[in-house]
């Protein structure tokens, strides 16, 4: 075999290879359904704390750990005070922020735009597909430490 036919063969499988995982990769994205990943945690449940006074101090703060983001809503320590839901947008698994401006949630990727209780205010600006309402995490507090888990 010449080089240039080996070459030309090895671009070709190698093209092949790509776009099939491309295709893989992109194939579920404008699907609403859940993805049941326990929040990014590599299908193990969801645990972990987080220091209220250091990660979350004032009303506003956001936080986002293990595929979760935690906002801080009100200023008593209390699992009332604070949200944590999904921070991987259902849609096509865009970073999820706290809009604080807005007091919502907010996919960096298509904007697709969330409540603080996880539920849809509008779905992907200019992209197809849709979205689905946020996943909820269970807050504990104890003293000043918080422990999100699945619920």
């Amino acid at each position: 075999m010449k080089r240039n036919e080996f070459l030309s063969k090895l671009g070709i499988g190698a093209a092949i290879i790509c776009a099939g995982s491309l295709l893989d990769a992109c194939g579920g994205g404008d699907s609403a359904e859940p993805n049941n990943n326990n929040g990014g945690n590599n299908g193990n449940p969801l645990n972990f704390t987080l220091n209220i006074d250091t990660d979350l101090p004032n009303v506003g703060s956001s936080k986002t750990k293990q595929g979760v983001i935690v906002v801080r809503t009100a200023n008593a320590v209390v699992a009332s005070s604070f949200v944590a839901l999904e921070a991987v947008c259902p849609h096509e698994h865009g970073s999820i922020f706290y809009d604080g401006t807005n007091n919502r949630l907010e996919c960096s990727l298509h904007q697709s735009r969330y409540q603080l209780d996880g539920a849809v205010i509008n779905g992907p600006v200019n992209a197809s597909g849709s979205t689905r309402t946020l996943k909820k995490y269970k807050i504990e507090i104890t003293g000043n430490i918080m422990t999100v888990t699945d619920l």
